[in-house]
């Protein structure tokens, strides 16, 4: 039982540590904000972040220019990659399907909800038709 207790408390010390320097790389102000608010609050720009990542099975150098788990070594800002100029578009044609579409959708109270997900289902490419090609013309 002792070594059980010793383990979760080394367990929740490497945790916290690991929470500490993640926290640590984040900039209190973000620049090159085109698409999401310029005030967005720290931990909802990761979280937006975090669900892009989890949407498409990648990674933040997938759009950022930086390698490896180091954050602080990345740079956010940059336009090099083109795919942050497609996630942008994406962002926007997702607030457009929102805003025009599926808010007349329905009860209000539960509109529905389209997402990275909704076509990516943790790809990179959009997975538009059903496995192994059918539904699609030939």
């Amino acid at each position: 039982m002792r070594l059980v207790t010793v383990a979760c408390c080394v367990l929740v010390a490497t945790i916290s540590v690991v929470a500490r320097r993640a926290s640590g790389q984040l900039p209190q102000k973000f620049t090159n904000l085109q698409v999401l608010p310029k005030d967005i609050a720290p931990k909802a720009l990761v979280d937006v972040m975090r669900s892009f990542a989890l949407d498409l099975g990648t990674r933040c150098e997938h759009c950022h220019v930086g390698a490896g788990n180091d954050l602080s070594t990345f740079d956010f800002a940059s336009d090099v990659k083109p795919e942050k100029a497609t996630a942008r578009k994406m962002m926007t044609m997702l607030t457009a399907i929102h805003v025009q579409y599926l808010n007349a959708v329905g009860d209000p109270a539960r509109l529905p909800k389209v997402t990275c997900y909704t076509c990516h289902r943790g790809a990179l490419t959009p997975l538009t038709a059903p496995p192994g090609g059918a539904g699609r013309p030939q």
